[in-house]
């Protein structure tokens, strides 16, 4: 589903494995998740910030090496107000603070 042809798809295909595999860290979410980083679609490249930043809660750069590439594109996004589209720069502002929620102690959990 996250290489189907309709945008409005491949985000909620984005959302779902973001809501699925919150704070695991996953090592296949995040291969599912990195071409919908660079999509031409800025709102699916939304939904990929928040679901990697669902993913990647409560993981460090030691134990996760994804976490540091993912922060650095994360901060480009959010600082270049030119080069990036409003949807996209919202995303990546939401996913900072998702990654880092409650002070890295808390994490989405569906109950």
């Amino acid at each position: 589903m996250a290489e189907s042809f309709n945008p409005h798809v491949r985000y909620g295909a984005a959302l779902a494995t973001g809501i699925a595999c919150a704070a695991t860290g996953m090592p296949q979410a995040m291969a599912l998740l990195e071409p919908l980083l660079d999509d031409s679609v800025d709102f699916v490249r939304q939904g990929a910030y928040i679901a990697g930043a669902m993913v990647l809660q409560q993981e460090s750069e030691a134990r996760t090496p994804q976490v540091k590439k993912f922060r650095a594109t994360i901060a480009k996004v959010s600082a270049d107000a030119r080069l990036h589209p409003t949807m996209a720069r919202v995303g990546s502002i939401l996913a900072s603070g998702i990654i880092d929620a409650g002070g890295r102690n808390a994490c989405v959990a569906l109950r």
